[in-house]
Parts: structure tokens; C-alpha cells; sequence
């Protein structure tokens, strides 16, 4: 009974991981230094408060930091479960972002599109038909009949292989803003379907 009870305080003692909403990678589109609640009920609303884009499916968190943390937009942040710096993360609507986050937000999606060029290319050598009538690639912007053949076509030879490799092979100089511009779209409205990003919040 003793042993038992020696090995059941030495759990308690183990270090319990903390379980956050969201793990992986993201980006920095507004940090305030002091947090940015105006109440200041709570100690934790004078600590530093990052809102994060995540780079998987385009959520927005606010990220309570521990003081003394520093962050610029456009850096990387990956959240983990370990990170002593991490208090808490709770989830914001693209309505809640301020007007310099929703500047950045452009550029930053563009930055996780190229960050991440294989999950894209794999989209254009796996995109099928979604009805009869329309075809995931005719969602990116910018691409009607024409240039979707222009798509499929050499995509039946060999897959694409990079960015370089699409533009050589069909003549779209410029695949980046195909999804950049189609990720934009998905945030700011609510479209039938949804390639890159979830639904919003109510």
C-alpha cells in the first residue's frame, strides 16, 4: 500500500502539459505589448498579447504571452503545448482584427502560401470536380476554362513539382495570388465551398 501510495504523489508531482486550442505553426499580425483590454480586470490583461494568424487553416487566435516576451508582425510563432511562454489562446473573428492587422494580413498569407509551397502544389496536382458543372481549380481567381485546361493538361504528363515548374508548364506567371487571393475571399466572405480555410465563427 505504502509503494502505491509513494507512486500515486510521484504523478501528481509530473508536470501536466498544457492544452491549448490550437498547436503549430502561425504568424504575428498585431502585437501590443501591454495587452489590449481596456478593463484590466484580470492580471493577465497587462500581459503581452499577440494576435496570430494560423498558417493551417487561416484561423485568428489572441495569444496571452508571458511578460517580457517581444514579438514583431510578420514574425513566426509556433505555438506548442511546452512553451513557457504561452498562457492562453482563445479564438477572434476576422471582424475583431484591427485595421494594421488587417493591412499585414495580405502580405502575411502570401508569406505562409510560399512557406508552404508543397501543400499548394499538391491542391494543383490533386484538384478534382466538384459537380458537373465546376471544378475546385475555376475557384482560384483568375482561372476560367482556358487557362483550368491549361492547368490539367500537363498536369496528366507529370505532376507539378514547385511554383517554378506550374508557371514553365502553363504559362500563370504568378500561381502565389491564385491562393493568396482565394484564402482572402474565403475570410472575408462566406462561400459555398472552402478550399483553405474553416468556417467562421458565429
Amino acid at each position: 500500500m505504502k509503494k502505491r501510495s509513494h507512486q500515486t504523489r510521484q504523478h501528481s508531482k509530473r508536470k501536466q502539459t498544457k492544452r491549448l486550442v490550437f498547436t503549430g505553426v502561425s504568424y504575428i499580425i498585431d502585437f501590443y505589448p501591454q495587452g489590449k483590454s481596456l478593463s484590466r480586470k484580470r492580471s493577465n490583461d497587462y500581459n503581452p498579447l499577440a494576435v496570430i494568424v494560423t498558417a493551417n487553416y487561416f484561423e485568428f487566435y489572441d495569444v496571452i504571452l508571458s511578460f517580457g516576451s517581444e514579438f514583431s508582425p510578420q514574425e513566426q510563432l509556433i505555438i506548442k503545448s511546452d512553451d513557457k511562454r504561452i498562457i492562453n489562446l482563445s479564438k477572434v473573428n476576422h471582424s475583431q482584427l484591427s485595421g494594421s492587422a488587417l493591412d499585414i494580413l495580405p502580405s502575411i498569407i502570401k508569406d505562409i502560401v510560399v512557406a508552404f509551397e508543397t501543400r499548394y502544389i499538391k491542391f494543383l496536382n490533386q484538384a478534382h470536380p466538384l459537380t458537373t458543372q465546376m471544378h475546385q481549380l475555376r475557384l482560384l481567381p483568375g482561372v476560367g476554362q482556358k487557362r483550368m485546361w491549361a492547368i490539367l493538361e500537363p498536369r496528366k504528363k507529370t505532376p507539378f513539382t514547385s511554383f517554378n515548374d506550374f508557371s514553365e508548364r502553363t504559362g500563370i506567371s504568378d500561381p502565389i495570388s491564385l491562393f493568396s487571393g482565394r484564402i482572402l475571399s474565403e475570410i472575408n466572405t462566406s462561400p459555398k465551398y472552402r478550399l483553405f480555410t474553416k468556417k467562421k465563427l458565429d
